[in-house]
């Protein structure tokens, strides 16, 4: 298996790190210290940062400021989506459904479902994203 790192960026220029490899530790809580320590999330309203990435699966975790509501997306293909949330409390909303999420509740969304995301406070969640094996394709992240 080749093992795939990230590239380094100015945001983030201190190395690679494997996104995709037989065995990818993840610190959530690491990952989310650095989020909050980075100019992105100082200047911004939201930061994220991929975790893991094959053409089957992305793992994004992102922070949230509070008030900070993601332009509508939808999960392409054939895939589903996880959104759980770590920390804090957001509003969920897909076709007429309207969740409201704390701290250790998730959502589950089928494919081309318009959905957003709205902080109602400062949150942090895990965001993963699948495809079916049949593409080539990256899963596009619809939150970046």
């Amino acid at each position: 298996m080749e093992i795939k790192h990230n590239d380094s960026t100015i945001n983030r220029p201190w190395g690679e790190r494997p996104i995709d490899a037989p065995v990818v530790p993840v610190d959530l809580h690491a990952f989310t210290e650095q989020l909050m320590l980075e100019e992105a999330w100082q200047k911004n309203e939201r930061n994220s940062i991929t975790v893991f990435k094959t053409d089957q699966l992305t793992v994004v975790l992102m922070a949230l400021h509070a008030g900070t509501e993601t332009t509508p997306a939808t999960v392409d293909g054939t895939g589903v989506m996880n959104l759980q949330v770590l920390d804090g409390s957001i509003r969920f909303s897909a076709g007429s459904d309207v969740l409201e999420l704390t701290r250790g509740q998730m959502v589950m969304l089928h494919e081309h479902i318009p959905f957003t995301i709205n902080a109602n406070q400062e949150s942090v969640c895990l965001l993963t994203m699948t495809r079916e094996n049949n593409s080539n394709k990256d899963i596009p992240s619809p939150l970046h």
